[in-house]
């Protein structure tokens, strides 16, 4: 017998309606009836117990790990809206790494964006003007010298997270294609952390917009050989990357 569970994170899986006629907001009974078929039928493709989790994620809108000796598979709420033949080709991804099936995934969540994921925070809500380092004035100056003028992309300074861990590493910048945002980590905006540093961060996210992940073999790929190709045309390339050598340790004391 094949064993199946499934669960909702985020908000209530009634957002699956979110927009769309016909559906209510207290129409939980499909939306779980729906998540438990999916959960039921990838169960039985992949021959393994699944854990079947709806989000309401904006940036993710499909993954897989196993855990707990199951396969965790976190789906967003739109997939509960869709035909048979995506729920094929979700288990043709999950099962081979289909590039047909990733090609017919992304296509889909394409189409659903605007009726389902939830809008990122207003432009009112973000900081781009940080106490040293202002990083509207300097996405807008790398658009004019590397981008060929204005590029839609909004930025912010992340929020300050407390840790009492000991931590090797620094996500310095982020790239939400879904929000078009950018987030760099509060850590570089200090007076002894140079401009050029800072700037190429934000070029690095930046390419990130104009260069979207490429699928081969159904994987996604987002530093290709043509991303680091046009990285390294960054004028301070070289030297962001030894400053970073030098001074990790003191962001890292410091985040």
């Amino acid at each position: 017998m094949v064993q199946l569970a499934f669960e909702f994170a985020g908000e209530s899986p009634a957002i699956a309606g979110r927009g769309v006629t016909g559906h209510h907001e207290d129409d939980l009974d499909k939306a779980y009836a729906r998540a438990s078929d999916w959960s039921r039928a990838l169960a039985e493709r992949l021959g393994q117990p699944i854990r079947l989790v709806v989000t309401d994620n904006r940036s993710t809108m499909l993954a897989a790990r196993p855990k707990g000796g199951r396969l965790e598979v976190r789906l967003h709420h739109m997939f509960l809206t869709a035909d048979e033949s995506i729920l094929d080709a979700v288990g043709d991804y999950l099962s081979d790494s289909d590039r047909a099936a990733a090609a017919i995934i992304d296509r889909f969540v394409e189409e659903n964006r605007l009726r389902f994921v939830a809008p990122g925070p207003p432009q009112a809500a973000l900081r781009s003007q940080g106490r040293h380092h202002d990083l509207r004035a300097i996405a807008d100056d790398l658009a004019r010298r590397h981008f060929g003028g204005e590029v839609e992309v909004r930025i912010t300074w992340g929020k300050r997270v407390q840790t009492k861990r000991r931590q090797r590493s620094l996500q310095l910048g982020t790239y939400l294609p879904e929000e078009r945002l950018i987030r760099i980590h509060p850590a570089l905006d200090q007076p002894w952390v140079p401009s050029f540093f800072v700037e190429a961060v934000v070029f690095h996210e930046m390419l990130h917009h104009d260069m979207p992940a490429v699928v081969q073999n159904g994987r996604r790929h987002y530093h290709t050989r043509a991303f680091r190709t046009r990285e390294r045309s960054f004028e301070y390339h070289s030297a962001a990357q030894q400053w970073q050598k030098e001074n990790l340790w003191r962001l890292l004391r410091g985040r």
